[in-house]
């Protein structure tokens, strides 16, 4: 399985957490038996008592629909840009820390806590309009 693959899969998960609520019930029924339970398509459409292509055409419908959601609604996208902003301020967090533990006050390490303030204070507000 090549990575971006692999990325799509998990892409596709996520969307699937995400919007799944939004789907049918035939719909979450093939993802859960083609993704959670790993059956082939044979082994879906068999048990959904349908063909190996309706299987595979409704899998493909289903991605573009979720996409469709994504698009429109941006939860996901807003969840891993709060992710991301989350971890930077973290690790700015650590950094000032472990800086406060080695206790050096000099004039560069003064410059730097103020960079990494001024970044986390732009973090911090990021989040606050992203809650709006």
């Amino acid at each position: 399985m090549a990575a971006t693959d692999f990325n799509d899969r998990i892409r596709f998960g996520s969307l699937y957490e995400m919007y799944g609520a939004l789907l049918t019930e035939k719909q979450r029924q093939c993802l859960e038996l083609y993704f959670c339970e790993d059956f082939s398509l044979a082994e879906v459409a068999e048990e959904m008592q349908v063909s190996r292509q309706a299987i595979h055409d409704l899998l493909k419908r289903v991605e573009q629909t979720l996409e469709h959601y994504e698009e429109m609604l941006g939860f996901l996208q807003h969840m891993e840009k709060t992710r991301r902003l989350t971890e930077e301020a973290a690790t700015i967090l650590d950094g000032a820390a472990e800086a406060g533990n080695n206790a050096k006050n000099d004039r560069a390490g003064s410059k730097d806590r103020n960079i990494n303030l001024a970044r986390l204070r732009e973090i911090l507000q990021e989040l606050q309009e992203e809650g709006r």
